[in-house]
């Protein structure tokens, strides 16, 4: 896999950096070891907090793929656990394959050691690269876009993004934030056959003690719809050019493909916005 150098890392702290070269080492030479927690640990934890309420959708325009795919997944961002819960169903109910990664925008996960160790614990470092929201350390992000695309070179390599960048945190669950433009601009540059998959999820937060009460409690009350759209290839969604008004256009396209799931789970799902 591409390596940064000492240039792009020089703007990181000295944490943001031990963090870094942590999870670099632990995807490059332990992966075997993260896809089995993921495919244990988190489909555990899943089972105890969310799956007997989860409720999947449009998982026959999927069924074609299989663990030679490489993806680039969009959702929504409503909670932490996401894509853990995404995750949960292709495990359990498709071909797809386990090698994932989640880029991240929240510095917790990089400059505050219990970030990095929520990392480990939750996903096996598979939160992973950061792309770092101080304007400073835009050297390493552009890094950090560049080693996503050539993770995406890897068969089977599935990698999630949030397309709003950031939670939305209350209001209505169908209305987006706006989009950042990093999602686009590895769309942009991926290379031939990756496939972009859309998806809407709706019904979990962030509070997993309450979570696990609906779970075994409440089951029927608070499902957890998770709709999946058709995958498209990322070759239809390219500009010609490749500059951020390109890579801005192509995230607004996710996310608008994103919303259209998020008007069928409105008329179909079973899930309901709650407030906490």
């Amino acid at each position: 896999m591409l390596q940064a150098t000492s240039e792009q890392l020089a703007p990181l702290s000295r944490m943001e950096r031990f963090a870094f070269r942590f999870a670099d080492i632990f995807n490059r030479r332990f992966a075997l070891l993260a896809r089995f927690w993921n495919r244990t640990f988190m489909v555990v934890v899943l089972q105890i907090t969310a799956a007997r309420r989860i409720r999947a959708y449009g998982l026959e325009r999927i069924a074609g793929l299989n663990g030679a795919d490489r993806l680039v997944m969009v959702a929504n961002h409503r909670s932490f656990f996401d894509y853990f819960t995404v995750m949960h169903i292709i495990f359990q109910s498709t071909q797809l394959s386990s090698r994932i990664l989640f880029p991240v925008r929240s510095a917790f996960f990089y400059d505050n050691p219990a970030g990095v160790a929520v990392n480990f614990l939750m996903s096996g470092m598979a939160m992973f690269p950061p792309v770092l929201r101080d304007p400073a350390k835009r050297t390493f992000n552009q890094y950090a876009v560049a080693r996503i695309v050539s993770e995406l070179q890897v068969p089977g390599r599935l990698v999630g993004f949030h397309p709003e960048g950031t939670r939305q945190r209350g209001g209505d669950p169908y209305q987006f934030l706006p989009v950042r433009p990093g999602v686009g601009e590895v769309i942009q540059r991926a290379g031939p056959g990756v496939k972009v998959l859309p998806i809407f999820v709706l019904g979990i937060d962030n509070d997993l003690l309450r979570e696990t009460y609906r779970n075994w409690f409440r089951r029927d009350e608070y499902p957890v719809d998770v709709v999946f759209g058709d995958p498209v290839d990322a070759a239809d969604l390219r500009w010609e050019s490749d500059d951020p008004e390109a890579h801005l256009a192509i995230a607004n396209r996710c996310a608008d493909m994103v919303a259209a799931l998020g008007e069928y789970q409105r008329t179909h799902g079973r899930a309901v916005y709650r407030p906490a």
